[in-house]
């Protein structure tokens, strides 16, 4: 009964709302031509590629600060992109248990994707205001 009671207890402490109630990842949609390419703007590694249906949905893991991607496609310039970092709603039930913001800051769930929908404009290149 008490290994029962301790496990219950150290669950109860080591969760929190934003653990319980939201994933680590979030889906993301990116909108434009097909053939465009999102990268990671710091490694410039390929995160998708839209091809059907003008879209595609990938899941990007939460961050507390913005993240910047850069879309590209032959014949168009690169396109920088933002995700914004918001707070997560959900982390202020953590004022029935206070730990748990402690919990939702460490892991990265205290925030959540602003923009869950992003839609991409690309300019052609060596068109620059020409008539």
């Amino acid at each position: 009964m008490k290994k029962i009671l301790f496990l219950l207890l150290a669950c109860a402490a080591l969760s929190s709302c934003c653990t319980l109630f939201s994933s680590s990842k979030q889906d993301i949609t990116f909108t434009g031509m097909n053939g465009t390419k999102i990268y990671e703007a710091s490694t410039k590694q390929k995160i998708a590629e839209i091809k059907q249906d003008n879209a595609v949905t990938v899941q990007i893991k939460k961050r507390r600060e913005d993240r910047q991607f850069l879309a590209k496609k032959d014949g168009y310039k690169a396109t920088p992109l933002v995700l914004e970092s918001t707070f997560n709603n959900a982390c202020l039930w953590n004022i029935l248990f206070w730990p748990g913001f402690l919990i939702d800051f460490g892991t990265e769930k205290m925030n959540k994707w602003d923009n869950t929908i992003v839609n991409i404009e690309m300019e052609k290149e060596g068109i620059a205001g020409a008539n």
